[in-house]
């Protein structure tokens, strides 16, 4: 084994050691409950975990199903009397039931399939949305940079750019030395930890945060709340590394003392209800900080199912029906509470929400369109809403065009059908996928 994978296993004995079996983290799992498991069993569950951690081998039935079912929601390290990070013990322990349940050659056929399609999919939507100038700056290597602050994108909030581009509004209207840096070439290699490809995600995930740390940056600033908890709970748990780790959100709330004082004009009047998620840290409070201080904009209380992931699509993608039902009741509750607005906390609940508007009367945004509008900065087309909401094509198909000459990229009828699919098969609030679809086929076809 690599000297990163005996410290995953120094993780998880140590948490083992800790644990005193009391079966309070499986009590509260979610998605435990979701799929039927009996909390009565909850310290055989534990036992079980345990025993996997220390003799290795293939997982107990019942554990198994427990480890399949986990969406990270953290519940389970709320829960510990022990302050044991159960989700990374769980992470941890399900890597290494599926290296006892199946050859390598599997987990990391499986993994290099899942990003290739991400991979491709981000690529297309990024070409699609970001002058070419834009997207280099990004992809540009990250030990190369020279700035003290490192925001760092992840991949996947590339399929919705507007959101990168007001998050460097706002560090540029503080008056940073920053740099951003994202894209695949600096994954955080969750297919390969998830697939249980360890070799690979060492020179994934494991090198690119290194590649952080190479940069000389005093600070690095996350966005993906996945990226945030693998860095968090796999890298820097296993090293202390050379740089501060933390949510952008975080960040701005820490200093929001310097963001009220750029805060410009008359701002106007909203009725806003957050879409809730806990998991991430402080990320919650955070925002909610940051909106509280927008003048004109009243923050209206909606109980939400919160804590059943820790954001949208992602592990929680395998309970659409659920992911569904807790953006209906989100959208429904909105209206009749009389709010005219939804922010979402990350990209992929964005993603998963941008179509409400198609349904009922709420503008969506991100909860940096606010803070970048109340800064004077922001108002970038946010293209991906244009297509979830499906309506007119026409404003992103003539964004589309140009950038694509742009960048030097080709759209054909084949990726038109893979992207709409990508777009409207998420769990969400779409409107019409034919709109997305009848209108870039045509662009397609431009020859």
């Amino acid at each position: 084994m690599s000297a990163y994978a005996d410290r995953l296993e120094a993780l998880a004995a140590e948490a083992a050691d800790r644990c005193t079996g009391c079966g309070k983290c499986f009590e509260v799992c979610p998605t435990a409950r979701e799929i039927g498991l009996d909390a009565g069993e909850a310290k055989q569950r534990v036992a079980e975990l345990s025993a996997l951690t220390e003799g290795g081998g293939k997982a107990a039935d019942g554990l198994q199903k427990w480890l399949n079912a986990c969406d990270g929601s953290a519940r389970c390290s709320d829960a510990c009397p022990e302050g044991i990070n159960v989700r990374q013990w769980v992470t941890i322990a399900k890597l290494k039931s599926l290296e006892a349940a199946r050859p390598r050659e599997e987990g990391a056929a499986n993994a290099a399939d899942r990003f290739r399609h991400m991979a491709q999919a981000v690529r297309l939507l990024a070409s699609m949305q970001l002058p070419s100038e834009t997207l280099k700056k990004i992809l540009a290597p990250a030990e190369k940079r020279t700035a003290e602050v490192l925001f760092y994108t992840g991949c996947n909030v590339l399929r919705t750019p507007h959101i990168v581009l007001n998050v460097m509004d706002i560090l540029d209207a503080m008056e940073l030395d920053f740099d951003v840096v994202g894209g695949t070439a600096h994954c955080c290699g969750v297919y390969q930890f998830q697939e249980a490809d360890l070799p690979t995600y060492e020179r994934m995930g494991h090198r690119t945060f290194q590649r952080f740390g190479q940069s000389g940056a005093a600070k690095v600033l996350t966005w993906c709340p996945t990226c945030t908890k693998n860095f968090g709970e796999l890298e820097k748990d296993v090293e202390e590394p050379s740089f501060d780790l933390g949510h952008i959100s975080e960040f701005l709330a820490a200093n929001l003392e310097t963001l009220k004082t750029r805060f410009v004009g008359q701002q106007p009047k909203r009725r806003v209800v957050i879409h809730e998620h806990l998991g991430i840290g402080a990320t919650l409070g955070s925002i909610r900080k940051l909106l509280g201080a927008v003048p004109n904009l009243e923050l209206i209380e909606l109980p939400q199912d919160s804590g059943f992931s820790y954001a949208c699509g992602g592990q929680a993608a395998k309970f659409k029906d659920r992911e569904a039902a807790i953006h209906r009741a989100l959208a429904e509750g909105a209206v009749a509470a009389g709010a005219d607005t939804i922010v979402t906390m990350y990209h992929s609940c964005h993603r998963a929400l941008a179509g409400a508007e198609a349904a009922y009367p709420l503008k969506v945004v991100n909860f940096t369109d606010v803070i970048a509008e109340a800064l004077g900065r922001g108002g970038h087309p946010d293209y991906y809403r244009l297509y979830k909401a499906g309506g007119s094509m026409d404003e992103a198909v003539a964004a589309a065009r140009t950038f694509l000459q742009s960048n030097g990229v080709q759209v054909d009828e084949a990726s038109v059908q893979s992207l709409t699919a990508d777009i409207f098969n998420e769990t969400g609030l779409p409107g019409s996928r034919e709109a997305f679809r009848d209108a870039f086929t045509a662009l397609a076809r431009e020859r």
